[in-house]
């Protein structure tokens, strides 16, 4: 019998590319005012430095490819930059105070912690990121107020990042559930579902078009035991 669910947070509760918008927008505005005056002795028109147009060609750098997003953008400027630049740029980033107009949650996910509390289940969010990013999601998004038990890995160290055990262990503690009891509701084959290799854990993967690992391989081929499109599904696995 199921008596806890645990989400994933990104591309799972909320979408990963509104968090990825809200940073470069973050990122954009701090970089325009640093790169403020630079035209004047480039080839470059001073429109292209504007906070608008920066966060348009990080979007679009990130659509085409998510790798070195920061790299490619000072390529695409003509802009000189070495690895302090890029790091700076990457804790604006991972730092910033979300705009929450660009981040909530999937229509579908506080109905569905809504039918789970109606029908006595607990709830949790288990999530890896670094810390800081993963806090202000949480807080953007008010989840310590509704769900029942909270746990980032990072706070445990990067070894217990998913698909680590301790993290479903912890929170099966705190829950006072046994691993059996554990649903736990994913979008990335990479990492959400092995779990089920070494904890009784139910596995069930939530279908999001476009989310940022839709396309991921499965660790080692293992699979979720159930696959659904809206987490009001969640009612009929219980």
């Amino acid at each position: 019998m199921i008596k806890a669910v645990i989400f994933d947070l990104d591309d799972t509760l909320a979408p990963e590319r509104s968090f990825v918008r809200s940073g470069y927008r973050a990122v954009a505005r701090s970089l325009s005012g640093d790169l403020a005056g630079l035209s004047e002795f480039m080839s470059i028109d001073a429109e292209d430095f504007s906070a608008a147009s920066i966060e348009r060609k990080l979007n679009e750098l990130f659509e085409e490819d998510s790798r070195n997003v920061f790299n490619r953008l000072f390529d695409e400027l003509g802009v000189k930059y070495d690895r302090d630049d890029i790091m700076s740029l990457v804790k604006i980033y991972r730092e910033h105070d979300i705009y929450t107009e660009l981040y909530e949650y999937y229509a579908d996910a506080i109905p569905a912690v809504e039918m789970l509390k109606a029908r006595g289940v607990k709830t949790g969010i288990l999530s890896d990121g670094f810390l800081v990013s993963q806090q202000n999601k949480v807080r953007a998004l008010g989840a310590d107020k509704i769900f029942d038990a909270i746990l980032l890995t990072d706070e445990l160290g990067r070894d217990f990042w998913k698909p680590a055990p301790q993290g479903f262990l912890k929170l099966a503690d705190d829950l006072a559930v046994e691993p059996s009891e554990l649903m736990y509701v994913g979008d990335n084959p990479n990492k959400d579902f092995y779990i089920s290799k070494s904890l009784p854990v139910t596995s069930v993967r939530v279908m999001r078009a476009g989310s940022v690992y839709e396309n991921a391989e499965y660790r080692e081929g293992v699979k979720e035991q159930h696959r659904i499109n809206s987490l009001t599904e969640i009612k009929s696995l219980l």
